[in-house]
């Protein structure tokens, strides 16, 4: 079994979610959308892009999400 993991440092004013979207939003670029880190994920990418919006998502998709961050994203 391999332990990976990643420090995650937040401002006073700022929530695990706040930080965990601006950590995806640094992962995307022109060539790289939210339907290939949905992919690389295992999430809907309806899920991710209402994440990546401020509207609500479910327990199942963060952790997905920290466990693409700590895998080193794409």
């Amino acid at each position: 079994m391999t332990y990976r993991s990643k420090t995650v440092y937040l401002n006073l004013d700022e929530s695990f979610t706040e930080w965990l979207r601006k950590e995806l939003k640094d992962q995307l670029s022109n060539r790289y959308k939210i339907i290939h880190m949905a992919e690389d994920m295992g999430v809907n990418p309806a899920v991710l892009y209402r994440f990546m919006n401020n509207k609500e998502v479910r327990t199942p998709f963060y952790d997905s999400a920290f466990k693409y961050l700590v895998k080193g994203g794409r």
